[in-house]
């Protein structure tokens, strides 16, 4: 049995449809074959559960949040990391001084309680200013922050990709020499440092470090996957 870590974003759905519903079909071969397929994303619950629903998409887990949440194939959350509220406040106050507003989410939804609170997101514009203001969360919080495509994300420094993973083989007592991994942007290093696995062709320029495989489509590691 062999377990896929894969990210969603820009490895799984990709805006060319043909290529997306070949992610899916090769998806659906290789948990045909006895293995299990794992989604990992930075992404709420409800926001992906639509791209999931509309296509179909089969999973044996689902790790939203950047790692924050952990669901099996039912559904069932098996694990929560919080973002402890005084951290939240501590983030709140950074935004603020840097007048850019963030919001807060509980997992499923936008929140306005901090003690529900799982990660902090705020849009930006100007990408010199979001890694600013990383660079003093990191100073000034205790948190696993870094700048994605379009938002600033802040979770626990207790939780990331790779660190869900881990405790996802510990709860459902499965073999890490069993997992393999794919991803693309920054909050996927943690996870391709630890487990073997490729990047996608168009990556994030940190992932050059780990000298992994390139991939130009999900469905064709897959295929290596279910040959391998």
């Amino acid at each position: 049995m062999k377990i896929l870590a894969s990210d969603f974003d820009n490895t799984l759905y990709v805006k060319d449809e043909n290529i997306f519903k070949k992610n899916i079909s090769s998806l659906k071969e290789f948990i045909s074959k006895g293995n299990l397929f794992c989604i990992i994303t930075g992404r709420s619950y409800t926001s992906i559960k639509v791209f999931l629903s509309e296509y179909k998409i089969p999973y044996s887990y689902l790790i939203c949040e950047d790692g924050a949440k952990i669901f099996n194939n039912v559904d069932y959350c098996i694990e929560t990391v919080l973002l402890p509220a005084e951290e939240v406040t501590k983030i709140q106050k950074v935004f603020r001084k840097n007048n850019m507003p963030c919001f807060l989410e509980d997992g499923y939804n936008i929140t306005e309680n901090p003690n529900d609170c799982v990660k902090v997101l705020a849009k930006y514009t100007d990408k010199n200013t979001a890694e600013k203001i990383v660079k003093e969360l990191h100073t000034t919080t205790e948190t696993y922050a870094y700048v994605s495509r379009e938002h600033i994300n802040i979770t626990s420094n207790k939780t990331n990709k790779k660190q869900a993973l881990k405790n996802l083989m510990e709860k459902e007592q499965l073999q890490p020499s069993d997992i393999f991994v794919i991803g693309d942007d920054i909050n996927d290093y943690e996870m391709l440092k630890e487990f073997p696995g490729a990047v996608m062709k168009n990556h994030h320029p940190k992932l050059d470090e780990l000298q992994k495989n390139e991939c130009e489509k999900l469905y064709e590691y897959i295929e290596e996957l279910i040959n391998y």
